[in-house]
């Protein structure tokens, strides 16, 4: 059943109904990040995160249809270089050659702050499957002169993070799309950044606006409408990027936040399409399919060799880690517009997934 449809002249998003399920367990009330999941013919395996009681990944293995009947593992991370700060293992990538890469979302608590944090990006290294880790360095960070505890927003001081990275379809550069919480509103918003893929550990390379550079600010996809600054910023973040087989194209699943009080309130989803990650130019104007909902939407191939950064026709669409949607991506076969989001409700969550559960939004 089509519970919620969107169209425009780029592309098809019809959402149905489908069996609840979860990337965490009941433990964990809710994932806090992107989860990257990889689904083989032998089985799925999941990395999701939470922030309690400081931000940690935990590794689950599951059948490919996502169900899940082990217990989650907490990965270890090898000589890391501070504990105390909190790594969250958004996005991986498996060099052919065997390795395991591995880029977190860290968070530092603002110097002559309680409450805010500043978030950097780092690389990772695994050789047994992401059981383990070896931290490899930061990829980018704002310089502590830049940061600004006189933010509004409730959460972030200023910095970079919540990313996603997937390949071109040729396998040889990979893209790397972040959230910009830079202090100049000019440089925030979805950003990108890019690395050689014979080459993971080498100096990034951002977008500026007019080409790629070692030593540029980054210029945002789409910049912020209202700074980060304010209690009630208006801007896109935490993009979800995916590779859909059947449209020959990719996928960005965005959040938007809008209207807040200093709690990055969810004003909805939205989706955008390019056909190739080279051409930063290329995404098409957001298109919203969900009302409201909940942080960090994704959507998941169930077929062998996907996950979050490959599907088909349909996946699994996630907020939060639970899922009860199907999602099937087309392109539009008439004119005209159609904007019927999802409009998750809080009784309806607690029908769907137990009335203990706590609503993610």
């Amino acid at each position: 059943m089509v519970v919620a449809e969107a169209r425009d002249a780029n592309l098809h998003v019809a959402i149905r109904a489908a069996s609840p399920t979860t990337l965490h367990d009941r433990a964990c009330w809710r994932t806090d990040g992107n989860s990257p999941v990889r689904i083989a013919h032998d089985g799925a395996t999941a990395f999701y995160s939470t922030y309690a009681p400081i931000g940690h990944t935990l590794r689950r293995r599951g059948r490919p249809d996502l169900r899940f009947e082990e217990p989650p593992v907490a990965v270890t991370l090898l000589d890391d270089p501070d504990p105390r700060v909190g790594k969250w293992i958004e996005a991986i990538w498996q060099d052919p050659a065997g390795a395991l890469h591995g880029w977190y979302h860290g968070e530092e608590l603002a110097a002559g702050s309680t409450k805010l944090f500043v978030p950097h990006i780092g690389r990772l290294l695994s050789r047994d499957g992401g059981l383990s880790w070896h931290c490899r360095g930061e990829l980018l960070r704002l310089p502590g002169s830049l940061v600004d505890c006189s933010w509004q927003n409730g959460f972030v001081a200023g910095g970079y993070g919540d990313l996603c990275v997937l390949p071109d379809r040729a396998g040889t550069t990979l893209y790397l799309f972040f959230t910009s919480y830079h202090p100049d509103e000019q440089a925030q918003g979805i950003a990108v950044l890019r690395l050689p893929a014979a080459d993971p550990l080498a100096v990034p390379e951002l977008w500026g606006g007019e080409g790629w550079s070692t030593s540029c600010r980054p210029a945002p996809l789409w910049p912020a409408l209202r700074g980060w600054k304010h209690a009630d910023p208006d801007s896109f973040w935490g993009p979800a990027v995916h590779y859909n087989r059947a449209l020959d194209a990719h996928v960005m699943l965005l959040n938007r936040t809008a209207g807040g009080e200093s709690d990055l309130v969810q004003e909805g989803i939205y989706v955008s399409l390019n056909h190739d990650l080279a051409d930063t130019r290329g995404w098409s104007r957001p298109l919203q399919i969900v009302r409201g909902g909940g942080w960090y939407p994704q959507v998941v191939g169930l077929e062998d060799g996907c996950g979050d950064t490959e599907a088909g026709a349909i996946g699994r669409f996630f907020m939060a880690g639970f899922s009860a949607w199907e999602i099937e991506l087309s392109r539009p076969v008439a004119g005209g517009t159609t904007v019927r989001p999802l409009a998750p409700t809080r009784q309806e969550f607690a029908r769907l997934f137990g009335g203990d559960r706590r609503c993610p939004w």
